[in-house]
């Protein structure tokens, strides 16, 4: 006869996340059923789905900025842990594509330049308590000779072509 532990229960997340997340559920069911009572559940599904689409637009012109604008930073020398010009932009457009009015409220808060010292405090505390990620070891010096696969290397009767050699990630002149 074999005695089986019971499983111990999982960890539960701290309070203050789960009073955090049944407050932000409350808050967007309210905000969904008062637009509803005001407006209409057509009108209401139409902003609903607007802002999604929005959203998914913002994200996809503002990362490409945010990508331009930290790539061209970072080659000229800047600090990467430095916070990224559109961070916020960003946030906020993802803000806008998660479902909910107050989620909206606070991407097109996040959106818009005058408004963002709301968030500023908060994007600084996360940041003082995110652990610093460091990257790499020790450095080898070396040369790559040649690292391209040829035909020559399989047999005859497959013949494939690879050309799998060093890129450069720099599309400069």
């Amino acid at each position: 006869m074999t005695h089986q532990q019971p499983t111990p229960a999982p960890k539960r997340a701290p309070f203050a996340l789960r009073a955090a997340l049944a407050v932000w559920v409350v808050s967007e069911a309210a905000a969904f059923f008062g637009l509803v009572y005001l407006i209409g559940i057509g009108y209401t599904l139409m902003i609903f789905i607007g802002t999604t689409f929005l959203g998914i637009a913002l994200v996809q012109y503002v990362g490409a900025k945010s990508f331009r604008a930290a790539r061209d930073y970072l080659n000229s020398g800047g600090d990467p842990s430095r916070e990224l010009p559109n961070g916020y932009a960003l946030a906020g457009a993802f803000c806008l594509i998660i479902p909910g009015f107050v989620t909206d409220l606070a991407g097109l808060l996040l959106l818009f330049p005058p408004t963002r010292f709301v968030f500023r405090g908060l994007g600084r505390w996360i940041a003082a308590r995110t652990p610093v990620m460091r990257f790499g070891g020790d450095v080898i010096d070396g040369e790559v000779v040649d690292e391209r696969v040829y035909d020559a290397d399989f047999p005859d009767d497959e013949p494939r072509k690879y050309d799998n050699g060093p890129r450069s990630i720099d599309q400069g002149p």
